[in-house]
């Protein structure tokens, strides 16, 4: 009987490519690209993309399948600001200590020194690598001799192994784009889905089949222990889609938006299926199920939760005599945040020992909050782990269960039916609020027994001021200046508080409001639970404008908006501002004596569609004090693009309102 019993190995008998060539050659710089000093569709560029061309192909070498990537960047500098562009970071995709391969790397500055072109080559020593986490090294090149008017370009090949790691593709960026394209070439046997975003559109989108063929090469047993290879020839079809977006305009960052790789025109992978000839159908991502399946198994995810059994001594000592579920939570959580520092690492694995953790007294944020999960389960609580994507890393899809979507993890417990949201990498911070970087849409919480999406939605933050000032005949002013401050408003004065030290702090609040400080109190800077408070005791000389027998007041003092933050008509993204505001500013004014009210501003009040922000002005005068309230609400933190252009208007005229003066005259 023949029985077949060695591996397939792909020998590729046609590889043509589909007769287009690429949009750019190396080192081929045409003299009006060297020559531009503007780039005409965008006269404030500091930089242009000339042309940017990649292209990704699934190969088999080596008895193994492999995705070959290669690109070629050409960027013209045209001022001082655009010289970043003559930096490139490339990154690299690596697991288990394995990289992508990276070969082939050619950078070049090309310089007009009067009709002819100077180049200068980037050489070895100018480029480095960098582990940026578990998943990723990033490479990056400094190219030599770069000046305003240079013509900078870059070119170089990956090799993957990681057939699940395709290459995406941003066709935006920050500066504007002449021309660019990706291409893919896959066989049939991998199905990726693809998830175009952003708002320009499509120049060009083509997308062919084209069969070829390869040999399966197998050993067959022919009797008496002989083997003999066998070639069979099998046709198949390669699928292969061709993407180009032309003048491409620069991204401008607005103000309350996430990472730009959020509203950036782009296009992601993500794999789907694997159908190889003669073996069964592989699925990848198939459900968020099958994730939190995979995540209970890992053991730098599940296992140092399920294990770490060093810990259950210390989380026995911690909740001994304590009944209360909730006091036992907050013992642990205080003992993990006390002992572990976070090293600013964002990561959803850990490296699997909690105990070299304790030891170092630094963790990233997975080495943190796992150990807090591990213990609150020590301690005979629900607890779980749940994974986030920060705002700088970008939003996630619901409908691509992958989880190269999130690159951090906190701790969910259950209190009296509820759930609670940890992180204890921040010791700014109390218990009940998560660090804003993590506010980011939902998580999806890995448990064994109710995984699944669990809000991220944030408390409201308040601050408030009020000053109590008297008003000197020569309009100078004096009193006291109090606040108070919660949540995110409250963690951003202790960290700025505990950098800089009492002294440089103060300092800094004078030259900000240009306030002249007698002496400054601070309370519940260590109390994380308690609202920090602020009292200073205050001359200011430079806010009152004194007109013969007149003075003109604008009684804001202090955090007034002087221009409108939304300047576009229109906005095509969100607007977040991470989490509901709530600004509240008082203030009373002692009149001198000899001194009277001419004109005195309005109240006012507007309110946003569906009560989602308010503001309120008051004003009244009772004798010889005036007395002034400013309040602007923000009552929840994600605006849609249809909601942009009632609040821009909404601030428009919170602008004018706090601009009105207070006119005083002498009697």
């Amino acid at each position: 009987m023949i029985r077949c019993y060695l591996l397939i190995c792909f020998m590729i008998v046609s590889m043509a490519v589909y007769g287009q060539k690429p949009p750019i050659k190396f080192g081929d710089i045409p003299d009006e690209q060297m020559r531009m000093t503007v780039y005409p569709k965008d006269s404030s560029a500091a930089a242009v993309v000339l042309a940017d061309y990649g292209e990704s192909v699934i190969d088999y070498a080596n008895d193994a399948f492999l995705i070959r990537f290669e690109r070629i960047r050409r960027v013209k500098i045209l001022t001082k600001d655009g010289l970043e562009w003559g930096n490139m970071t490339i990154p690299l995709y690596r697991d288990g200590g394995t990289d992508e391969d990276l070969s082939s790397v050619k950078a070049v500055t090309y310089n007009l020194e009067g009709n002819k072109v100077v180049e200068t080559k980037m050489k070895n020593d100018a480029m480095f690598k960098e582990i940026a986490d578990q998943n990723l090294t990033l490479v990056k090149l400094a190219l030599p001799n770069v000046k305003v008017g240079s013509v900078v370009e870059i070119t170089y090949k990956i090799n993957s192994p990681f057939i699940y790691n395709f290459q995406d593709w941003d066709f935006q960026t920050t500066i504007p784009t002449v021309w660019s394209e990706y291409r893919s070439r896959i066989p049939e046997y991998f199905t990726y889905k693809k998830f175009v975003q952003g708002y320009l559109p499509v120049t060009i989108n083509e997308n062919k089949s084209e069969y070829k063929a390869f040999n399966i090469r197998t050993r067959v047993q022919t009797g008496s222990a002989r083997t003999t290879a066998v070639e069979d020839r099998v046709d198949y079809s390669e699928n292969y889609n061709r993407l180009v977006i032309q003048n491409v305009p620069a991204f401008k960052s607005e103000p309350y938006m996430t990472t730009y790789r959020n509203y950036i025109s782009r296009i992601n992978y993500e794999l789907s299926l694997v159908k190889l000839p003669g073996q069964e159908l592989q699925t990848f991502n198939d459900s968020w199920e099958d994730l939190n399946k995979d995540f209970l198994k890992m053991e730098t995810f599940g296992g140092v939760v399920r294990g770490s059994g060093f810990l259950k001594d210390e989380t026995e000592a911690l909740v001994a005599g304590k009944t209360d579920n909730r006091e036992k939570v907050g013992a642990i959580y205080h003992w993990v945040k006390s002992n572990v520092e976070w090293d600013g690492q964002y990561r959803k694995f850990s490296d699997g020992n909690l105990r070299q953790t304790l030891t170092t007294k630094k963790g990233s944020s997975a080495e943190i909050n796992l150990m807090l999960v591990s213990m609150l389960q020590k301690a005979g609580l629900q607890a779980s782990p749940v994974l986030v994507s920060t705002r700088d890393h970008g939003f996630v899809r619901r409908e691509t269960p992958v989880s190269s979507q999130f690159n951090y993890v906190i701790a969910a417990v259950d209190l009296d039916g509820k759930t609670f949201l940890l992180d204890a990498t921040d010791r700014t911070l109390p218990m009940n609020v998560l660090p804003l970087r993590c506010i980011n849409g939902d998580g999806f919480m890995i448990s064994p027994e109710k995984p699944g999406w669990i809000g991220l939605t944030p408390s409201k933050t308040k601050t408030s001021a009020t000053l109590d000032f008297q008003l000197a005949d020569d309009g100078k002013l004096s009193g006291k200046a109090a606040f108070s401050h919660d949540s995110y408003f409250a963690q951003k004065v202790r960290k700025s508080y505990f950098t800089k030290g009492k002294d440089e702090y103060v300092k800094d609040v004078a030259s900000t409001y240009q306030w002249e400080i007698a002496s400054a109190e601070f309370e519940n800077l260590e109390k994380l639970s308690e609202s920090v408070k602020e009292t200073y005791q205050v001359k200011l000389d430079e806010h009152i404008q004194l007109a013969g027998d007149k003075m003109y007041i604008n009684p804001i003092f202090i955090q007034r908006l002087d221009e409108n933050p939304f300047q576009s008509q229109n906005r095509a993204y969100p607007v977040d501002y991470g989490s509901p505001e709530d600004r509240l500013y008082m203030v009373r004014i002692t009149l001198p004596e000899g001194w009277v009210t001419e004109e005195m501003p309005q109240p006012k009040a507007w309110v946003l569609p569906a009560n989602s922000g308010r503001y309120v002005y008051n004003i009244s005068q009772t004798g010889n004090m005036i007395s002034v309230t400013s309040q602007l609400i923000i009552n929840k933190p994600l605006f849609s693009h249809e909601e942009y252009v009632p609040l821009r208007d909404f601030y428009t005229q919170v602008v004018a309102k706090q601009a009105e003066q207070i006119v005083l005259k002498r009697k």
